[in-house]
């Protein structure tokens, strides 16, 4: 099966963001992630003793058999620590593993990182880069939301930039099939239960949908 790649920042990025298209394509392909960090700068509702970091990681390994994932690579770096300073580090440790894989597809955040988020903004750049320079890599896809209002977590985001307008967004996938599948995926990150809640105290009223920017090698 033509493998697909997923590059995300953090523990619990992959069910969150992506969950319904990764369980989607996971029928048809092998599909793989990669955790820049290990997400430790977050709050732990999970109620366990013992590192964040090791807690997150079973929760992101629980949450990927969920969802189909075929294997995912931890690189261990420090949440909120991703700088420019280590950029091509980080890449080619990303490249190292996608040059084993050879990905058709790359799966990350919008250039904009969803929310703001200054590593998920880093994640982005850097699986562009390794995009860029990867010829099996075809296709990059960019996740984003559209452009309806959102509920922010003001005390935590300082800009949540605004989403892409229809016209500008490339692919939008129906995740209604796999929605319980996403959810569950999703609730395996009990540390997070709180992100958990205020993401599906959202859905009800909008489309179970994931978008999509994509870029190819023909129209870069």
């Amino acid at each position: 099966m033509i493998p697909v790649v997923g590059i995300f920042a953090h523990p619990d990025d992959e069910s969150f963001f992506t969950g319904g298209t990764i369980a989607t394509l996971a029928k048809e392909r092998d599909v793989y992630t990669i955790c820049v960090t290990n997400g430790e700068a977050g709050e732990n509702s999970s109620g366990k003793e013992g590192s964040l970091a090791d807690i997150r990681k079973e929760e992101l390994l629980a949450s990927g058999k969920i969802l189909g994932i075929k294997k995912t690579y931890f690189l261990n770096y420090k949440d909120g620590k991703l700088s420019n300073s280590i950029y091509h580090e980080v890449a080619a440790k990303i490249k190292e593993i996608t040059d084993e894989i050879q990905p058709e597809i790359l799966l990350t955040f919008e250039p904009h990182g969803i929310s703001g988020h200054l590593d998920h903004i880093a994640t982005s750049f850097i699986t562009s880069y390794v995009f860029q320079n990867a010829s099996y890599a075809k296709e990059l896809w960019y996740f984003c939301n559209n452009d309806d209002p959102i509920n922010v977590q003001k005390e935590y985001f300082i800009y949540w930039p605004p989403g892409y307008a229809k016209e500008d967004i490339s692919k939008t996938i129906s995740v209604e099939s796999v929605w319980e599948q996403k959810v569950f995926a999703m609730k395996q990150h009990v540390s997070q239960t709180k992100d958990v809640n205020n993401i599906l105290a959202k859905y009800p009223p909008r489309p179970k949908e994931e978008n999509f920017i994509i870029l190819t090698k023909d129209t870069e």
